[in-house]
C-alpha cells in the first residue's frame, strides 16, 4: 500500500466522461483528485495552482486543446506527468502527444484496472500506452528506416508551407489561430526532425524532400 496518495488533475470537455472517470479514480484509495477542468486554458491554471503529480487530459477541448495545454504544462512544470485520455487513435495525434511531453496515451474505453496500472506506472517514471496505441507506435518504428523522408503532422505541414511563403511567426499564428509559442514549437520540432539549423535550411531541405504543397 502506498503511503502517499497520487494527486491527479482531470480535464475533459464532456461532463459525463469526467464524472465517469472521477468515479473510477475514486475507487482507488491511493488516488486523490485535486481538480478538474473542461478546457485547456482552465487546466493550465488548475495545474499552476495545485501542482498535481499526474494530469489526465483529452486532446479535443475548447479554448486551448490538450496538445497545446500539454506543451505549456511541460515547459512550466516538467516534473508533472501527463497522460492523454482520448478517443483519437490516429498516428499524427499520438506522435504529437509524445512530442508535447505525454508519458502515457490511453483510449477512453480503458478498463479501471488498466487505468490504475497506467497511472501508477507513469507516476513511478515509466511510460504506458493502450495496446492499440502500442501497435501503432511499433508500426512507426518499423517504417522509420534510415534515410527515409521524415513525416510531418498536418499542422506542421501547414506551418511549413506558411514559413516557405515568407510569413512571420506572428502572421502564421494569426492565420492558423494558434499561439506564437505553438508556432515556435512546431518550427523547432521540424528543425530537429529535418536536422537543420535555421529557417533557410528548413525551407531548402523541405523543397529537396518535396515536403511542400
Amino acid at each position: 500500500m502506498m503511503t502517499t496518495k497520487i494527486r491527479i488533475a482531470l480535464a475533459d470537455d464532456h461532463t459525463l466522461i469526467r464524472e465517469g472517470f472521477k468515479s473510477l479514480l475514486g475507487k482507488n484509495e491511493n488516488f486523490t483528485l485535486v481538480g478538474e477542468a473542461d478546457n485547456g486554458k482552465d487546466l493550465v491554471a488548475l495545474v499552476d495552482e495545485f501542482l498535481p503529480d499526474i494530469v489526465l487530459l483529452d486532446i479535443s477541448m475548447p479554448q486551448m486543446n490538450g496538445l497545446q495545454a500539454m506543451e505549456q504544462i511541460s515547459k512550466q512544470h516538467p516534473f508533472i506527468k501527463l497522460i492523454i485520455l482520448t478517443m483519437h487513435e490516429e498516428r499524427e495525434y499520438i506522435l504529437q502527444a509524445l512530442k508535447s511531453g505525454a508519458s502515457g496515451y490511453l483510449l477512453k474505453n480503458i478498463e479501471r484496472l488498466e487505468l490504475e496500472r497506467a497511472i501508477t506506472t507513469v507516476y513511478e517514471g515509466g511510460k504506458y500506452f493502450s495496446p492499440a496505441i502500442t501497435n501503432i507506435l511499433a508500426e512507426v518504428v518499423i517504417r522509420q528506416e534510415p534515410g527515409e523522408t521524415p513525416e510531418l503532422t498536418p499542422r506542421e505541414k501547414e506551418v511549413l508551407n506558411l514559413v516557405a511563403k515568407g510569413n512571420s511567426t506572428k502572421q502564421i499564428a494569426d492565420i492558423l489561430k494558434i499561439s506564437i509559442r505553438t508556432v515556435e514549437s512546431h518550427r523547432m520540432n521540424m528543425l530537429k526532425r529535418l536536422k537543420v539549423n535555421n529557417t533557410a535550411e528548413l525551407v531548402k531541405k523541405s523543397v529537396e524532400l518535396k515536403l511542400l504543397d
